[in-house]
């Protein structure tokens, strides 16, 4: 298996405290452990680093655990260096 490092974007209006403690329990439950929260420019991103087989396992079951939790995802962002060589 391979680590990879992605982001995960959630399109979301600007979270209270308690709003972000709340998301961060509903991805935790959902699967999403691997990930951090931070803000974006569209809402809320999501760092993964996750390990799978191929890069598109792992962002197919990112989305599919950040959906579960809830939430919409409106794009994945990369840099260069995240996919191995």
């Amino acid at each position: 298996m391979t680590d990879y490092r992605f982001s995960v974007i959630v399109p979301s209006s600007q979270m209270t405290h308690d709003e972000t403690l709340d998301a961060t329990d509903a991805l935790g439950n959902a699967g999403c452990t691997d990930a951090s929260i931070r803000g974006h420019v569209d809402g809320m991103e999501l760092l993964f680093e996750r390990s799978s087989e191929s890069l598109q396992a792992a962002i197919s079951s990112a989305i599919r655990d950040v959906e579960s939790a809830g939430y919409r995802v409106s794009k994945i962002e990369l840099e260069r260096e995240a996919i191995p060589g």
